[in-house]
């Protein structure tokens, strides 16, 4: 009953994140059911009663995500200044500030994004411009930053430099620089790595061993969570236990373990607040807590409803965790050692000694490893299926040696050669990691919220076949719910008879993803920006790609070569299955785009004004518009029309009004039901008389900031003058255009509805 009460409660803060329902109406249901529990109870209605419990804590899951206050409205602030904080959450690349000053924003929180070395509890002022935190790349299948923020009250964002920082006064702090310096001073190789397991700096992480570490699948091992916190405890907690049992009558008692629990409880604070007390680390050191205080009043062998505790006591204080891949990676992988070590556990310790200790590390891999997977897939796209066997080399090496001998190295007096041993046992992991990198797959198709439930629910059964209520369960509902979901899927994909476009939410740029029947899948540009190393690519196209369950591309097609249409197209066109490149003719194509379409011997496709694209049977695309690179690159931009059916789309690209009048004077016929608005909205197209010769139903607007004037007012309101109704990325996220050649029904996903169109 328990752990579905908990179970339940991590429903409502799902529902209630989703769904923003109000205090008051959350408050009056619960208030309702709780009135009504004592009831129920007293006429021994135990079923009702249940649920009646059950139903109070998923209400009281909606109403603590009404009380997380991500609903307020930011004070009216904007414009450029200087502004000094308090770190709260540092990452890498984010920072997290309490305002302090300006005395308006006394108390207000505002992300900053900067690669400073600045820590929790640190004091900094930033020059820059102070805007609103709003919501980007509001797509299907990706939950952003700022959404994330926002729910948790933060509604600021600074964009410019730290411009100093002072250290923070406390203990803590001092104790963290001291260990700091210790190891800088004690030449050992990993340096960085070093401060990452023991004190939680991870910023200077060279990006080689990131991804080393990411493509064997042991990257949880470079940020202090899970792992490190449950090896400090257990190290504590197994040499207390040995110390006391030196007293024959508190091992008589059995009163070691639990004095040796009460040792090990400030041991796994104190490791938690100078590693930095980032999130995952104090999410991590909670279980750890719970799970001692339990061994402390005897009830350790319920180890499943303690965890189920820590992952309540977690969401009532940080309820947002549970969308945090840390968060759902440590519950998810100590839930399935445990249930691997109850239907294994028994069988594993029959064994001769000397095989327990290599059967236990093996079983706890392959419950981690089997458990996490759905997890791993939907937020980092990819899997090593070797990466049980690179974590049965790196968990032991690096968590369970190199960290204690860390750990050690940073207090003992003369820790220099310690810290220098642990250097080299991470240089060997490394090279060891190296030498087996290979079996990395990416990308892979990514599972929805259903589908990873179904298959956490599978998993969970298989591992108690021996009962046979767990076979009915999976023979009787969840294999024909599978072959159910996977016939629907391929239904779907291949005899589906609707075209749908997506007009993908990149920012100031475009992407558009077209799905054909018969399993046709086009993708016309890729978004980007100019002057940045954010790879929208990896980060925007390639999830929602996954998302919607897409690898293989029969077509890429760029319009023209500016950054922000061709910026994401060169992670898709390195890593998807692409089988056709297409272009205007004679486009000058960025050389990394030459450079990938050769390395992977992709066909080259140039397009010619007047050439018909047939994909598949029933959809064609028609080049209205290819011409030679002018002076204007803009104006070289494709222009295709697909027509399916009855119903049409025209794609302009960037082009402006002298390529729009020359389209109007030649003997094509550009009218359209859904246009996608030239360059953006610029005011230099979409011209009146252009607008009246497409006379489209609807106009679809790919914005997002980044340049002053555009979209720009004149053109918004030369569609607002004709009547045509324009949908926008910036607010209305990605829209999805789907016709059966007859009717069209129009999507956007930032608007909690769909409507249809004759």
């Amino acid at each position: 009953m328990f752990v579905a009460s908990v179970s339940a409660f991590a429903a409502g803060v799902y529902l209630g994140t989703f769904e923003y329902h109000s205090i008051a109406s959350a408050g009056a249901f619960l208030l309702i059911v709780v009135l009504l529990l004592p009831l129920f109870l007293r006429h021994n209605l135990v079923r009702i009663s249940g649920v009646a419990l059950i139903a109070a804590f998923f209400l009281t899951g909606m109403l603590r995500v009404s009380l997380s206050g991500g609903d307020a409205l930011p004070v009216a602030h904007a414009g450029p200044g200087v502004y000094g904080g308090t770190v709260i959450e540092s990452s890498r690349t984010t920072k997290t500030i309490r305002i302090d000053s300006p005395a308006t924003l006394h108390g207000s929180k505002a992300i900053v994004r900067s690669e400073e070395g600045v820590g929790i509890g640190d004091t900094i002022v930033a020059s820059g411009t102070l805007k609103e935190l709003t919501l980007t790349f509001k797509n299907p299948g990706r939950v952003s930053l700022a959404w994330i923020k926002r729910r948790e009250g933060i509604l600021y964002e600074i964009r410019g430099n730290i411009i100093a920082a002072r250290a923070a006064p406390g203990m803590i702090e001092r104790i963290r620089r001291y260990c700091s310096d210790r190891i800088d001073a004690s030449g050992a190789l990993h340096r960085d790595v070093i401060k990452a397991l023991t004190i939680g700096d991870t910023t200077g992480l060279d990006e080689t061993v990131k991804d080393l570490f990411l493509r064997t699948g042991t990257t949880h091992i470079l940020s202090i969570s899970g792992s490190h916190i449950a090896v400090v405890t257990a190290l504590i907690f197994s040499l207390s236990t040995f110390l006391l049992r030196i007293n024959p009558g508190l091992r008589q008692k059995g009163s070691d373990r639990r004095y040796a629990a009460v040792v090990a409880i400030p041991f796994a604070v104190a490791f938690m607040l100078v590693s930095g007390s980032s999130l995952p680390a104090v999410r991590a050191t909670i279980m750890a807590v719970i799970y001692m205080v339990a061994i402390v009043l005897d009830r350790s062998r319920h180890v499943e409803n303690g965890l189920f505790l820590s992952a309540l006591v977690i969401l009532i204080v940080y309820p947002f965790s549970l969308f945090s891949p840390s968060f759902q990676l440590t519950f998810l992988s100590v839930l399935f050692i445990i249930l691997a070590n109850k239907a294994f556990g028994p069988a594993a310790a029959r064994m001769p000694r000397y095989l327990r200790w290599p059967a236990s590390m093996v079983l706890v891999t392959a419950a981690a490893t089997a458990g996490t997977l759905p997890v791993v897939l939907y937020h980092f796209y990819g899997f090593n299926p070797l990466s049980m066997v690179h974590n049965l080399i790196a968990v032991p090496l690096m968590c369970t040696v190199a960290t204690p001998l860390s750990l050690a190295g940073v207090t003992a007096p003369f820790g220099g050669p310690i810290l220098r041993i642990a250097g080299l046992l991470i240089e060997f992991t490394t090279v060891l990691l190296r030498k087996l990198d290979w079996g990395y797959i990416y990308p892979i198709i990514r599972p929805n919220l259903a589908e990873a439930l179904l298959y956490l629910s599978g998993a969970a059964l298989l591992l108690h076949m021996r009962k046979k209520l767990v076979k009915f369960a999976l023979l009787a509902f969840l294999l024909p719910i599978a072959l159910v979901t996977a016939g629907i899927a391929c239904h779907d994909r291949f005899h589906n008879k609707e075209l749908c476009i997506s007009f993908i939410d990149v920012g100031l740029g475009d992407a558009m993803l077209i799905e054909a029947p018969h399993g046709i899948r086009l993708l016309v540009d890729g978004g980007g920006f100019h002057g940045s190393n954010f790879d929208i690519g990896r980060s925007v196209i390639a999830p929602y790609l996954l998302a919607r369950k897409i690898v293989t591309l029969d077509y890429v097609i760029n319009t023209h070569p500016h950054q922000d249409h061709c910026g994401g197209l060169q992670h898709v066109l390195q890593y998807f299955d692409v089988r056709n490149f297409g272009a205007a003719m004679t486009g000058p194509e960025p050389y990394s785009i030459r450079k990938i379409i050769a390395a992977r011997k992709i066909p080259f496709s140039g397009m010619r004004t007047g050439d018909t694209l047939r994909a598949g049977n029933d959809l064609d695309i028609h080049v209205l518009h290819a011409l030679p690179v002018p002076d204007n690159m803009n104006d070289s931009s494709l222009v295709l029309k697909l027509a399916y059916g009855g119903k049409s789309f025209l794609l302009t690209g960037d082009i402006g009004e002298d390529v729009e009048r020359s389209l109007i004077g030649r003997p094509v016929d550009l009218k359209a039901n859904v246009l996608k608005v030239p360059h953006h909205g610029s005011r230099y197209s979409s011209t009146a008389e252009f607008i009246r010769t497409v006379r489209p139903d609807i106009a679809i607007l790919s914005a997002g900031p980044g340049i002053r004037g555009i979209p720009s007012d004149e053109a918004l309101a030369r569609y607002r003058a004709s009547g045509i109704p324009v949908y926008r990325t910036d607010r209305d996220g990605c829209v999805r255009v789907c016709t059966d050649g007859r009717k069209m029904t129009v999507s956007p996903f930032a608007k909690p509805y769909s409507f249809s169109l004759p």
